[in-house]
């Protein structure tokens, strides 16, 4: 069975919202930078990347990859039957520490 992962996104327009982010064929989640986790993918041909984009944590801090894979572990340990789950709450705090990171983006390539 699939499991997926619910994630808000704070984009304005079609980019935000809700979006549904697969927890499958998952071959590696990154901290990529201050600002970005990277998801990448088993595909047939090559991997596919899904970039989540966020407002920015302390640099060298990796809370933001925790909480995605944090998010997963839940996502995976659901019985057959639910195939989505929210991703976990409340988020990491920002590099300030004074409020909870949202997520402003993502793109799959």
């Amino acid at each position: 069975m699939e499991k997926f992962l619910k994630i808000y996104v704070t984009a304005a327009g079609d980019t935000g919202g809700w979006r549904i982010v697969s927890v499958n064929n998952v071959l590696a989640v990154e901290q990529a930078s201050a600002t970005t986790v990277t998801v990448t993918y088993a595909g047939i041909a090559a991997a596919d990347v899904l970039t989540i984009t966020h407002d920015a944590i302390t640099a060298g801090d990796t809370t933001m990859r925790e909480w995605f894979t944090d998010s997963m572990v839940v996502a995976l340990a659901q019985s057959w039957q639910k195939s989505q789950t929210e991703a976990i709450a409340p988020l990491p705090n920002d590099a300030a520490g004074t409020a909870p990171v949202t997520v402003t983006g993502m793109a799959l390539a």
